[in-house]
């Protein structure tokens, strides 16, 4: 995978490439950069021309802004798309990178060929009781940092994308059109019934949970999601 940067008029942005085909952007969680996918890159640059993107304020990216939204970092995706010339692209979530897909698919239906949303939740509240309260915790932490310590603001802006900035709906969800698979671990950090509800409300979507999965179940045993993935983009 080759690093390359794009310059926004709020910090630059750095992303990978690699491969040949068509465009796929992955899409990493909260608080990580896309070398979450390391192990994910040799099968697909095989099938597509992966761009892994760093999201604003993660990785190597700029933050650049006061308030991290969806609004804006799907914004920084569009910007990349049209640095690209890509008009249409698949895309492959993680977590919040699953939720960023879930609103990209939402509010940009031209520009998203299908989706496959990893550990994705669309209700600040999806998540288990003990990761609810564990985030909750490391919200309090977080604001007890002194207003001298420089990565403050960062990691609070990081860390309310879960809390505040959680930017879907069902009426969202409804109005999906891409073709959409929504996978989860059995032991994920996401609720059962958030991830069912997702299946329900996004009409024609695939749904699978991996057993003795955890949230970063692709991690753990990439051949899962290589051999789900390869299932989902051949019924394309």
């Amino acid at each position: 995978m080759k690093g390359k940067s794009l310059k926004t008029r709020k910090g630059k942005l750095y992303y990978q490439v690699g491969g040949t085909g068509d465009a796929l952007l992955m899409l990493h969680g909260n608080g990580e950069s896309s070398d979450i996918f390391a192990k994910q890159f040799p099968f697909f640059k095989k099938h597509f021309t992966v761009y892994a993107l760093d999201t604003r304020g993660h990785g190597r990216s700029d933050l650049g802004v006061e308030r991290l939204t969806f609004k804006q970092i799907a914004e920084d995706i569009l910007a990349l798309l049209e640095k690209e010339r890509i008009q249409r692209v698949h895309v492959l979530g993680f977590s919040d990178g699953g939720n960023l897909g879930l609103y990209l698919a939402a509010h940009y239906p031209e520009r998203i060929a299908s989706l496959i949303a990893m550990g994705a939740n669309y209700e600040a509240d999806g998540l288990t009781d003990a990761c609810n309260e564990e985030t909750l915790e490391r919200y309090e932490e977080l604001l007890a940092l002194s207003d001298t310590d420089p990565d403050k603001i960062q990691r609070l802006c990081i860390h309310n994308l879960m809390l505040e900035e959680l930017d879907l709906s069902a009426e969202a969800l409804r109005s999906i059109q891409a073709p959409t698979m929504l996978l989860a671990g059995e032991f994920d950090l996401i609720r059962d019934d958030q991830t069912e509800a997702m299946h329900r409300l996004i009409s024609g979507s695939q749904k699978y949970i991996v057993p003795g999965g955890s949230h970063g179940f692709f991690v753990d045993d990439p051949k899962v999601l290589e051999r789900l993935a390869k299932k989902f983009y051949k019924s394309l």
